[in-house]
Protein backbone atom coordinates (compact mmCIF):
# COMPACT_ATOMS: atom_id res chain seq x y z
CA UNK A 1 0.00 0.00 0.00
CA UNK A 2 1.31 2.98 -1.28
CA UNK A 3 1.31 5.90 1.43
CA UNK A 4 1.49 9.68 0.53
CA UNK A 5 2.23 12.64 3.13
CA UNK A 6 1.30 16.12 3.07
CA UNK A 7 2.20 19.49 5.51
CA UNK A 8 0.34 22.66 6.05
CA UNK A 9 0.42 25.09 8.52
CA UNK A 10 -3.03 26.13 10.25
CA UNK A 11 -3.72 28.20 13.18
CA UNK A 12 -3.10 25.71 15.59
CA UNK A 13 0.40 25.23 14.00
CA UNK A 14 1.50 22.59 11.83
CA UNK A 15 -0.69 19.37 10.67
CA UNK A 16 1.18 16.35 8.82
CA UNK A 17 -1.63 14.79 6.94
CA UNK A 18 -0.94 10.64 5.90
CA UNK A 19 -3.29 8.88 2.64
CA UNK A 20 -3.30 6.26 1.01
CA UNK A 21 -4.99 6.42 -2.48
CA UNK A 22 -8.28 6.21 -1.51
CA UNK A 23 -8.67 6.99 2.27
CA UNK A 24 -6.86 9.69 5.01
CA UNK A 25 -5.28 7.61 7.44
CA UNK A 26 -4.16 10.53 9.95
CA UNK A 27 -4.21 14.35 10.67
CA UNK A 28 -1.33 15.23 13.13
CA UNK A 29 0.38 18.10 14.89
CA UNK A 30 3.96 18.36 13.62
CA UNK A 31 6.33 17.99 16.27
CA UNK A 32 9.37 21.07 16.90
CA UNK A 33 12.32 19.95 14.27
CA UNK A 34 10.41 17.30 12.38
CA UNK A 35 11.89 16.67 8.98
CA UNK A 36 8.61 15.16 6.97
CA UNK A 37 8.96 13.66 3.41
CA UNK A 38 6.42 15.38 1.79
CA UNK A 39 4.20 13.60 -1.30
CA UNK A 40 1.65 14.73 -2.06
CA UNK A 41 -1.58 13.39 -4.22
CA UNK A 42 -5.13 14.22 -4.86
CA UNK A 43 -6.56 13.40 -1.43
CA UNK A 44 -4.16 15.27 0.67
CA UNK A 45 -4.58 18.50 -1.65
CA UNK A 46 -8.41 17.67 -1.04
CA UNK A 47 -8.02 17.34 3.17
CA UNK A 48 -5.45 20.40 2.71
CA UNK A 49 -8.07 22.41 1.25
CA UNK A 50 -11.04 21.20 3.44
CA UNK A 51 -9.10 22.23 6.39
CA UNK A 52 -8.16 25.45 4.77
CA UNK A 53 -11.69 26.09 4.58
CA UNK A 54 -12.23 25.04 8.29
CA UNK A 55 -9.70 26.92 9.45
CA UNK A 56 -11.21 30.41 7.73
CA UNK A 57 -14.39 29.37 9.26
CA UNK A 58 -15.77 28.74 6.19
CA UNK A 59 -16.46 24.66 6.47
CA UNK A 60 -18.18 23.14 9.01
CA UNK A 61 -18.34 19.56 7.87
CA UNK A 62 -15.67 17.36 6.57
CA UNK A 63 -15.96 14.84 2.96
CA UNK A 64 -13.65 12.96 3.04
CA UNK A 65 -13.16 9.06 2.93
CA UNK A 66 -11.29 8.24 6.33
CA UNK A 67 -9.56 4.77 7.43
CA UNK A 68 -10.89 5.26 10.94
CA UNK A 69 -8.57 2.53 13.13
CA UNK A 70 -8.30 1.16 16.55
CA UNK A 71 -10.79 -1.58 18.84
CA UNK A 72 -14.10 -1.63 18.21
CA UNK A 73 -14.64 0.23 20.93
CA UNK A 74 -12.44 2.85 19.73
CA UNK A 75 -13.66 2.94 16.71
CA UNK A 76 -17.09 2.93 17.86
CA UNK A 77 -16.42 6.44 19.85
CA UNK A 78 -14.87 8.21 16.61
CA UNK A 79 -17.88 7.14 15.16
CA UNK A 80 -19.94 9.06 17.80
CA UNK A 81 -17.23 11.80 17.69
CA UNK A 82 -18.52 12.20 14.07
CA UNK A 83 -21.87 13.21 14.94
CA UNK A 84 -20.74 16.20 16.96
CA UNK A 85 -21.98 19.08 15.53
CA UNK A 86 -19.91 21.74 14.52
CA UNK A 87 -19.96 24.24 17.62
CA UNK A 88 -21.02 22.01 19.89
CA UNK A 89 -19.58 19.97 23.04
CA UNK A 90 -20.30 16.60 24.59
CA UNK A 91 -18.88 15.51 27.67
CA UNK A 92 -16.96 11.69 27.44
CA UNK A 93 -19.94 10.79 30.02
CA UNK A 94 -22.34 11.76 27.01
CA UNK A 95 -20.19 10.17 24.45
CA UNK A 96 -20.08 6.90 26.62
CA UNK A 97 -23.72 7.00 27.48
CA UNK A 98 -24.26 7.43 23.37
CA UNK A 99 -22.63 4.11 22.46
CA UNK A 100 -24.27 2.18 25.30
CA UNK A 101 -21.14 2.11 27.21
CA UNK A 102 -22.12 4.38 30.78
CA UNK A 103 -19.78 3.90 32.76
CA UNK A 104 -16.98 3.68 30.16
CA UNK A 105 -16.23 7.08 30.14
CA UNK A 106 -12.49 6.89 31.32
CA UNK A 107 -11.96 4.66 28.12
CA UNK A 108 -13.64 7.07 26.26
CA UNK A 109 -11.64 9.60 27.07
CA UNK A 110 -8.00 7.50 26.74
CA UNK A 111 -10.02 6.34 22.99
CA UNK A 112 -9.80 10.23 22.54
CA UNK A 113 -6.32 10.64 22.81
CA UNK A 114 -5.61 7.37 20.84
CA UNK A 115 -7.25 9.40 17.96
CA UNK A 116 -4.85 9.52 14.64
CA UNK A 117 -7.59 11.72 12.64
CA UNK A 118 -6.84 14.65 14.47
CA UNK A 119 -9.88 17.67 13.53
CA UNK A 120 -11.53 15.19 11.07
CA UNK A 121 -12.65 13.02 13.79
CA UNK A 122 -13.36 16.03 16.33
CA UNK A 123 -12.14 14.66 19.81
CA UNK A 124 -11.52 18.63 20.39
CA UNK A 125 -15.31 19.31 20.77
CA UNK A 126 -15.38 16.01 23.55
CA UNK A 127 -14.24 18.02 27.13
CA UNK A 128 -14.70 16.71 31.05
CA UNK A 129 -17.16 17.37 33.17
CA UNK A 130 -15.86 19.94 34.98
CA UNK A 131 -13.79 21.33 32.28
CA UNK A 132 -12.21 20.98 29.50
CA UNK A 133 -10.08 18.14 29.86
CA UNK A 134 -6.80 16.90 27.94
CA UNK A 135 -6.04 17.44 24.32
CA UNK A 136 -3.18 15.37 21.99
CA UNK A 137 -2.08 18.86 20.45
CA UNK A 138 -1.88 21.02 23.82
CA UNK A 139 -5.17 22.50 25.64
CA UNK A 140 -4.03 25.63 23.80
CA UNK A 141 -4.97 24.18 20.49
CA UNK A 142 -8.14 22.77 21.39
CA UNK A 143 -9.47 26.06 23.03
CA UNK A 144 -8.58 27.39 19.62
CA UNK A 145 -10.38 25.19 17.79
CA UNK A 146 -13.31 25.49 20.21
CA UNK A 147 -13.34 28.84 19.45
CA UNK A 148 -12.93 28.96 15.99
CA UNK A 149 -15.92 26.76 16.32
CA UNK A 150 -18.03 28.94 18.49
CA UNK A 151 -17.51 32.20 15.97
Amino acid sequence: MEIFCGVMESLIGGLKIFATQNEILCVDFVEKGEEIEVRENTLIRECKRQLEEYFLGKREKFDLPLRILGSEFERAVYRELLKIPYGEVRTYAQVAQNINKPKAFRAVGNANGKNKIAILIPCHRVVAKGGMGGYNGGLDKKIKLLNLERK
